[in-house]
């Protein structure tokens, strides 16, 4: 009787443990990709959320220009430094606005990463050359 008392909720963990490690491989094998926020999501997204992306977008691209200056075997011409050569000084709401007014004047083109309306309506027009010091097309 003490057997069974103690076999049963063993025999249970036992299980959703090999369950667990068995779901966790199965996971592990897919490719997990974050998807870059479109268009399709932007237009549905209030003012604060919007410029919580443009602020987290900005404090990333912050970060990584503090520690190029920390360790300057790191600088390159990235992303990051056209995009504070682009638009360093442009303020959040402003930033919001253009890609709002961007979806709204171009709504076949909300399959459009965020990211890619910024580095084509207010990066690139601003830089001279592109990353990697390549020629802007």
């Amino acid at each position: 009787m003490r057997v069974n008392r103690i076999f049963w909720p063993v025999s249970v963990f036992l299980f959703c443990l090999l369950l667990g490690v068995w779901s966790n491989d199965a996971i592990a094998a897919e490719e997990i990709k974050a998807p870059l926020l479109t268009g399709l999501t932007w237009v549905k997204m209030s003012q604060d959320q919007k410029a919580a992306y443009i602020w987290g977008a900005g404090d990333i691209i912050d970060l990584e220009q503090e520690i190029m200056e920390i360790y300057p075997e790191l600088k390159r011409e990235s992303f990051v430094t056209k995009a504070v050569e682009g638009i360093g000084d442009v303020q959040i709401n402003d930033i919001v606005s253009n890609v709002d007014t961007f979806f709204k004047e171009h709504p076949d083109k909300a399959n459009l990463s965020v990211i890619r309306i910024l580095w084509d309506t207010m990066i690139k027009p601003n830089i001279k050359t592109g990353i990697a010091g390549k020629p802007l097309q």
